[in-house]
């Protein structure tokens, strides 16, 4: 268990290491693997002919004097004013990932989190790549990968992002991604150059957490002896009154307003699968932090590759890990909810009197914030076209929050998500918590022929890797594990979901029914900007990511209409998704991304890169190259506009478009008919008594907004409704 206490002031965040993950490829495979990764981020050396060996010309690209001096002052000027030394410059146009234990480290375990299937199709693709990759039209090659230089290996990239088979498409996309994220995450050569600080800079020790405590759970004397298996081992029972699964927004509220309304008198049971993290511990790395606090390492693609998924996997859920934005739902979505779904609830003065609740308690304002850079070019560029703009309201208590790294975790304590905001309150009326427990499904009784919800069954795991199965018998049961993990726990419990809306939110009502696109400045932590970046080659990435200190990344967010599914993977029961982006939503995304296009260009960007695999970026006339007039200015506008029509053309076809989704959300839907939805209008399971679902996969339909006011604001209404049924059945008799 994580604790705060202190024995002296700190002068940075207590590390937290990258979990040790299995190898899953053999030496040959892997041999492959980094081949690839070397070519995606290469190493970059001046040309000297008395020290090129046939072995280095396969992994390093040489230039010409000229040519790296060239590339060198391209960096330089990049990262002004930085002014950064040779050896600065050279070490990372020579950093390689094939010579990096790092990059190994963080690589294996991205991959680790591969469902088994895939992992097999990967064995078989590097093996095919190592012996005959033409025979699979991999390649137009019979040499194996690893043996070809590597502007021929850049050849082949280049050939599967273009190909029109979509498995090769995919294929681009998914070894880009991979490459471009492992090398962010490990490279110490970047931060050097371009002064990318590990943590705020204004970072100082001191910010509180509520000191949580855990329970811990022994296997019973009689059980095994291994400490690693609870496989022969006699569950530990232990009895609540309400057990709650999960611990992010809707897990937070639910668990507040049954404190608040019983204390003491009602045992409530928590339980989390992922970790806690106090404040002195964040902000974490990137690489420990995107493995600590999210879902499968932050990386999660549909089956077919069209989609990266990043879902918070910790304490506190996505309320530890999000971006702080606090939006409330729109009129149009909710009366869509309230009107076409037939869910009244939704317009009523009681949903208004939740969500301003929710406001209230987490101190949410638009006051205090100050827009950075980013969001300045955003604000200003929409007022420029006379587009609406607004500064986005922050949940942090009214404080001034502008760190910029609390989705690696808030190491000030300000961001009222769960941990900091809901939960404390709770510990201090009684609530009781666990980490590490992975519930496997809801147990059930039957009781004048219905079935009644009486408690869950999980395995338990310790910080140390023991293992012990658990079963928590209770009177109610709440699944608060966020959109992907609920439908899968209801279905191992032989209820129906599945379901999904995959985006956030829309500015705009591109189809007079709520459905468009709204446009946003991303969080710049390298880790979540630069691996969308579009790859061409491996220089021309190398030299983009440099340029990181002037860089802002935009992002269009759909609040799409069409849906995919969440199903169990058939070997390791956690959640896979089918989705692939519509036709229709696709066309509201790109009418997002031309329009942040113009903004970008109203407010005098020099270079604009879209995200979109061969498509290349409109590049501005520098200033003082000529003396600009009128006449120029006016065609330069003409060839903007002509480039736009390009884009347009071009458009964003799934797989190679990095397509991501940070918001998922209706896998359970809340549904006013048993046949069309998951839960009751208060969030009771249909068919079942005593088993409630509180979280963002209750939504109707995809909310238009980020999600968590909303989620909150929901799981308060079904919380009250719990408390209601708590005191109707005598359940908190101790009162």
């Amino acid at each position: 268990m994580a604790t705060t206490t202190e024995t002296a002031p700190l002068s940075a965040p207590v590390p937290v290491e990258l979990p040790e993950a299995p190898r899953f490829l053999n030496d040959n495979q892997w041999k492959v693997l980094m081949s690839l990764m070397d070519t995606i981020v290469p190493a970059i050396r001046m040309r000297d002919s008395a020290q090129t060996t046939k072995a280095d010309d396969a992994s390093t690209i040489y230039l010409s004097s000229a040519e790296y001096s060239d590339t060198a002052n391209k960096l330089r000027n990049a990262v002004t004013p930085l002014d950064p030394p040779a050896e600065a410059l050279e070490t990372y146009l020579a950093d390689r990932p094939s010579e990096n234990p790092a990059f190994a480290q963080v690589l294996t375990s991205i991959l680790s989190n591969i469902p088994p299937s895939k992992q097999r199709e990967f064995r078989i693709l590097l093996s095919v790549l190592n012996s005959r990759p033409g025979s699979l039209i991999l390649t137009s090659y019979a040499t194996p990968l690893p043996s070809l230089p590597l502007a021929d290996r850049a050849k082949i990239l280049q050939g599967w992002s273009s190909s029109p088979l979509w498995s090769l498409r995919a294929l681009f996309k998914s070894m880009t991604t991979l490459g471009k994220l492992a090398h962010i995450r490990s490279s110490t050569s970047f931060p050097a150059l371009t002064g990318f600080p590990a943590f705020p800079r204004a970072w100082a020790s001191g910010s509180i957490s509520h000191p949580y405590e855990f329970l811990e759970f022994h296997a019973s004397s009689s059980s095994s002896s291994s400490s690693s298996s609870s496989s022969s081992s006699a569950p530990v029972e232990i009895s609540t009154d309400v057990v709650i699964i999960g611990s992010g927004c809707g897990a937070g509220v639910v668990a507040n307003r049954l404190a608040s309304e019983f204390g003491k008198g009602l045992d409530v049971l928590v339980l989390e699968k992922g970790r806690h993290l106090d404040a002195r511990h964040f902000p974490l790395s990137q690489a420990a932090g995107l493995a600590s606090l999210f879902e499968a390492g932050g990386v999660i693609e549909t089956d077919d590759g069209s989609m990266t998924v990043t879902a918070g996997s910790c304490f506190g859920g996505g309320g530890t890990v999000n971006w702080s934005a606090a939006l409330q739902t729109q009129d149009f979505v909710r009366a869509e909810w309230a009107r076409d779904r037939r869910l009244p609830f939704f317009e009523s003065p009681d949903f208004q009197e939740c969500l301003d609740k929710v406001w209230r308690v987490m101190g949410c304002t638009g006051d205090k914030v100050v827009p950075n850079h980013a969001n300045r070019v955003l604000l200003e560029g929409a007022e420029r076209l006379g587009y609406q703009a607004k500064v986005v309201p922050q949940n942090c208590g009214g404080s001034q929050h502008d760190c910029g790294y609390c989705t690696l975790g808030c190491w000030k304590g300000e961001k009222k998500g769960p941990v900091n905001g809901w939960f404390p309150e709770a510990a201090e009326q009684g609530v009781k918590f666990v980490e590490g427990m992975t519930v496997k499904r809801v147990i059930f009784e039957q009781k004048g022929g219905k079935k009644v919800a009486k408690g869950v069954k999980g395995v338990w795991k310790s910080r140390d890797g023991r293992e012990v199965k658990v079963v928590v018998r209770a009177k109610k049961v709440v699944v608060s594990c966020g959109t992907l993990w609920s439908p899968v726990v209801l279905l191992n419990s032989g209820i129906k979901g599945g379901s999904l809306t995959s985006v956030v939110s829309s500015f705009e009502n591109l189809d007079s029914k709520g459905h468009g696109v709204k446009l946003e400045a991303m969080s710049m932590m390298p880790s979540f900007c630069l691996p969308f970046l579009p790859w061409t080659s491996g220089i021309d990435y190398k030299v983009l990511t440099a340029h990181y200190r002037r860089l802002n990344t935009f992002i269009a967010i759909c609040r799409d209409r069409d849906t995919g599914s969440v199903y169990r993977d058939p070997a390791t029961g956690r959640p896979r998704i089918a989705y692939t982006p519509s036709d229709f939503d696709r066309a509201h995304n790109l009418r997002g991304v031309l329009e942040l296009c113009r903004i970008l260009y109203a407010h005098g960007a020099r270079e604009i890169h879209p995200s979109i695999a061969g498509f290349p970026p409109f590049i501005r006339k520098k200033k003082g190259e000529e003396q600009t007039n009128k006449e120029e200015e006016d065609k330069e506008k003409q060839d903007f506009e002509k480039w736009l029509a390009r884009l347009k053309a071009h458009g964003n076809k799934p797989p190679v478009t990095p397509f991501a989704s940070a918001h998922q959300m209706g896998t359970c839907r809340m549904s006013s008919k048993a046949k069309e939805g998951v839960v009751d209008p208060r969030g009771r399971v249909w068919g079942a008594e005593g088993l409630y679902v509180a979280d963002a996969s209750v939504f109707p339909s995809a909310s238009g907004v980020n999600p968590m006011v909303t989620a909150m604001a929901i799981a308060d209404w079904i919380g009250k409704g719990i408390c209601k049924d708590v005191k109707e059945e005598g359940i908190a008799s101790r009162l």
